[in-house]
């Protein structure tokens, strides 16, 4: 998988919305140069409703804090130069209080953690876009093989979206899960009860749904092998394989009947 993003909620405490990701891949060895992106204040020609005012950018590695910003100015020509290359959207005014930084990481697991600074909350956007350069990706520097999001998902305004892109030239198999009943087990509270799980691709049109996984052992083969943890087979909770085409996709979890509460969204590269 390339980019990522993710668009949801922020704010402090249960409504910080933590965005994990993974790089690595079968065979590969190295580092992966990287833009990562949250904003807020920037989406208004995007997004009119209500959004972060302020946001503040932390990337996690095994507990330790391995990157973080509040104010992308502070290394605007950086983010710029990265944001052109890669086709991510102009960051207008350095001086808002949008946050962004680039880096490099070896292999491994991390998360990026968006919370609205000063205790403000609203809509924010996460992102993190493989910069490496055209022409150079081959099969054995790491890649972008899974992404998590947790945050409060509701309906409307308050739906958690998940965009990615299958780079390349060959089909990707991937996995999705929408999880709410399944948190319950880490001691997470407030779970979204019933979360529906919807595929579009990049033109809107809607190519796969479901709003509980129902046991299907096809289905709790293909965490085994991601390595992803187990769901009860009674859970509420959606799940789904496709194979995609190189482009550009999203992923939506809503409640379902206007539920609202904490869920997570997971992707998994599946080989």
């Amino acid at each position: 998988m390339g980019n990522l993003s993710v668009r949801s909620q922020a704010g402090t405490g249960s409504q910080t919305l933590t965005v994990g990701f993974v790089i690595g891949g079968d065979g590969t060895s190295g580092t992966m140069p990287l833009l990562i992106r949250a904003t807020g204040p920037a989406l208004a020609n995007l997004w009119r409703r209500r959004r972060v005012a302020r946001s503040h950018l932390s990337v996690i590695q095994g507990g330790a804090i391995v990157g973080q910003n509040d104010n992308w100015g502070q290394n605007a020509a950086q983010v710029s130069a990265a944001g052109s290359a890669v086709g991510a959207f102009r960051l207008p005014d350095p001086a808002s209080a949008d946050a962004a930084l680039t880096a490099t990481y070896g292999s491994g697991t991390y998360s990026a953690q968006v919370i609205g600074a000063g205790g403000n909350s609203g809509i924010a956007l996460a992102e993190v876009y493989d910069t490496t350069p055209s022409g150079t990706d081959t099969t054995r520097i790491p890649r972008l093989t899974n992404v998590s999001a947790r945050t409060q998902v509701g309906s409307g305004a308050d739906v958690l979206i998940v965009g990615f892109v299958v780079s390349g030239t060959a089909p990707q198999k991937v996995l999705f899960r929408g999880i709410g009943r399944g948190l319950e087990k880490f001691g997470v509270t407030g779970v979204l009860a019933n979360p529906q799980l919807t595929l579009r691709a990049a033109d809107g049109t809607v190519l796969a749904t479901n709003a509980g996984w129902g046991g299907d052992p096809s289905l709790s083969a293909v965490f085994t092998q991601v390595g992803a943890f187990g769901l009860d087979a009674t859970s509420p909770d959606s799940a789904l394989v496709a194979t995609l085409p190189p482009g550009a996709y999203t992923v939506q979890i809503s409640g379902k009947d206007g539920a609202t509460g904490v869920a997570l969204a997971e992707l998994y590269e599946v080989k």
